[in-house]
């Protein structure tokens, strides 16, 4: 397995900003890992300082995420989790768009070249992967 491939528990998955599980913005969890001898340190954000030494580079990962799910059935009656990532780039159209499929227990369902039923009787193609990171 790749040292960057790896099953997120759904209970450790931050599915709403802090303040709505009761959390300050500095209190979200942290991983810092050391290049120099591979160390791993699991903190808060708010001790992001007490890791830093001059010359030392920051990313911030300021991506946008949307609010934007859908329930979805497979062909054979499995249930999935359509999650809207953002429009494909040089896409035809409009309607074509970045997603993450889901599996019940949030684990990521990898299946491609589909037609999805998703709720009020709309069908969801999948035609792809995308960069092949996982999503479709």
């Amino acid at each position: 397995m790749s040292a960057l491939a790896f099953e997120l528990p759904q209970a450790l998955e931050a599915r709403e900003p802090p303040e709505a599980r009761g959390l300050a913005r500095d209190e979200v969890r942290l991983m810092v890992a050391t290049r120099g001898d591979g160390a791993i340190a699991h903190a808060r954000f708010r001790d992001l300082p007490r890791f830093l030494a001059p010359g030392d580079a920051v990313v911030v990962n300021v991506s946008a995420t949307l609010p934007a799910a859908l329930a979805a059935r497979t062909p054979d009656g499995r249930a999935l989790e359509v999650r809207f990532s953002t429009p494909a780039p040089q896409a035809p159209g409009p309607e074509w768009w970045v997603v993450e499929l889901r599996a019940a227990g949030g684990g990521r369902y990898g299946e491609r070249e589909q037609c999805l039923e998703v709720a009020g009787g709309g069908t969801l193609e999948i035609v792809a992967p995308f960069a092949a990171l996982g999503r479709l």
